[in-house]
């Protein structure tokens, strides 16, 4: 039913609609210039919110409305919700923001707020811990699926987002020089998602998975059979690994609603984990941001917090450690 409705409304353009806007605005340039994984998702909600919405008249779209939608979609998930949400604020975008266009009355998104993540859910894209790292290299390496091993790395020791895993090239390894003329490996790409110049002096510990690894594809990370990896195909494999460990003991576990052991950490929480490591090593947000490939300080910001959080807890513990030494030593003392 929701595919006759997509079909109807594709092949009857309807000027002065919401799915008017929606085709529209997956024709501009805002939608075409995305990264092909955010553009493909957002096609997905496009296609959903024409056949469910599509007739709305534009006169009809106020801020209660939208946030009636809002509610509706928040029983799908947080996540799922504000996706769907900003899709439809890009579409509704040049009717809201044109003043001589008087179809939508102000801005009816206007502190509409997102939907929350639950408090009950756990942490989003944890970063992995060192030890978790290695345990999942070596047991790739083990199984011998090299490719997974060098996937892992990638995303530890380099901070690459998924897509520039699966994506980065043999050829994107050059020999650089450092400031003293020395011969150095460096990683010169530009990367999916943000279109953002990766060139970085490669991290050691990156240079010597890849050394024990093989080069079987075209790309540095590759599939079990020597192929590119595919982004939910090396989803899954992660999490498959992962899971495996967890049931043994060697990276955290979790239970679901049905007992059943599972790993929380994903792919992306490798990102996270060199964030923070640059953070507690004392880089700069530009440094981090440098290095991650982002295109704002945004994300390095929340990464020195979370470092200095760190830190912070640590000398508190550390003071806490160090009165109780003090007690026993003078218990000691007058117990003698």
């Amino acid at each position: 039913d929701r595919i006759a409705k997509v079909e109807l409304a594709n092949s009857t353009p309807r000027p002065g609609t919401v799915g008017g806007m929606l085709k529209a605005y997956r024709k501009s340039s805002d939608f075409i210039t995305l990264a092909q994984i955010t553009r493909s998702g957002y096609d997905d909600y496009i296609e959903e919110q024409i056949a469910d919405i599509g007739d709305v008249l534009l006169g009809e779209v106020t801020r209660s409305w939208i946030i009636d939608l809002r509610n509706a979609w928040a029983l799908r998930g947080h996540n799922a919700a504000n996706k769907r949400m900003q899709v439809l604020k890009n579409a509704l975008a040049p009717a809201i923001l044109d003043e001589k266009d008087t179809r939508i009355d102000g801005d009816p998104f206007h502190k509409v707020a997102r939907v929350k993540r639950p408090h009950e859910a756990g942490e989003a894209n944890p970063a992995w811990h060192d030890h978790e790292v290695t345990a999942a290299i070596e047991d790739a390496i083990a199984r011998d699926t090299p490719g997974l091993a060098r996937a892992i790395a990638l995303g530890r020791y380099g901070g690459f987002r998924r897509g520039t895993i699966c994506n980065l090239p043999l050829h994107a390894r050059i020999n650089g020089h450092d400031d003293h003329g020395e011969t150095e490996r460096r990683l010169y790409w530009i990367t999916e998602k943000r279109i953002v110049l990766s060139d970085k002096r490669e991290d050691h510990r990156l240079t010597e998975i890849l050394a024990r690894t093989p080069n079987r594809a075209f790309t540095v990370a590759y599939n079990a059979k020597g192929m590119k990896w595919k982004e939910r195909q090396l989803n899954q494999a992660v999490e498959r690994l992962l899971n495996r460990l967890a049931k043994a003991g060697k990276v955290r576990a979790a239970t679901d609603d049905d007992g059943n052991v599972y790993c929380p950490l994903t792919i992306h929480g490798l990102r996270h984990a060199r964030g923070v490591e640059l953070a507690l090593a004392g880089a700069s947000d530009s440094e981090i941001m440098s290095q991650l490939e982002q295109a704002s300080e945004a994300a390095a910001k929340i990464y020195r917090r979370q470092a200095e959080r760190r830190k912070m807890a640590d000398s508190a513990q550390d003071k806490i450690d160090n009165v109780i030494k003090l007690r026993t030593r003078k218990s000691a003392k007058n117990a003698g």
